[in-house]
This record gives structure tokens, C-alpha cells and sequence, in this order.
């Protein structure tokens, strides 16, 4: 059937040569019609993946200032709030003090009002 035997396989020289040539074919026109469209679409796309790391490395690198002045914001905004409320309870205390102070005086008044009341009315 075959002009040779390979791993008790008959194979015709003829068919061998034949599709080795079509294979060559094959290839030739591979390489020449779209092995160049191949390397250009990875090429391109390689370009592709580059661009799109460095944006990604430029978005990081704003998202890491914008995360470290929100925190000094932050830390700013705590330390403002805890001087308010330190300045109002300082005033709150300033005014009770003066309250106690007025309501002393109005006490002491009265009292001193009340006793010269007393003492012209038994006199």
C-alpha cells in the first residue's frame, strides 16, 4: 500500500512530500498575510497595557496625596474642634462665675434691703 512503514503505519512518499510542501505553503502565507497584523495587534496592545499602568501609577499616586491632605484635614479639623470646645467650656465657666457673683450681690442686696425694711418698719 505504502512505500514505507513508520510505527506500522504505511506511508506513501508521494503523500508525504506533498503535504509537506502544502505545509510550507501554508506557512509562507501565514507569516507574509497576517503573522505582521498579529505582532501590530500585540504590539498595539502591549502599548495599550503600558498606557494603562501609568495612569493606573498616576490615579494611585493622586489618590495617595488626596488621601494624606484629607487626613491632615481631618487631624486639622479635630484639633479646631477640640480648641472650640475647650474655649467655650472656658467661657461657659467665666459665666457662671459671674453669674454666681451677680447672684451674690442680688442676695447680699436684698438681704441688706430687707433688714433696713425691717428696721424702719419697728422703728
Amino acid at each position: 500500500m505504502g512505500d514505507i512503514e513508520i510505527f506500522g503505519i504505511p506511508i506513501s512518499i508521494g503523500t508525504m512530500i506533498y503535504q509537506a510542501i502544502l505545509f510550507t505553503v501554508l506557512i509562507f502565507i501565514l507569516k507574509n498575510k497576517l503573522l505582521g497584523r498579529i505582532v501590530n495587534a500585540m504590539e498595539n496592545r502591549r502599548e495599550s497595557i503600558a498606557n494603562q499602568l501609568r495612569l493606573a501609577g498616576t490615579y494611585k499616586q493622586e489618590a495617595e496625596d488626596l488621601l494624606t491632605k484629607q487626613r491632615e484635614e481631618s487631624l486639622r479639623a479635630l484639633h479646631e474642634s477640640r480648641d472650640i470646645l475647650a474655649n467655650a467650656r472656658e467661657e461657659a465657666s467665666l459665666i457662671l462665675m459671674e453669674a454666681r457673683k451677680d447672684a451674690h450681690t442680688t442676695r447680699t442686696q436684698a438681704f441688706e434691703e430687707g433688714r433696713a425694711r425691717k428696721e424702719r418698719g419697728a422703728s
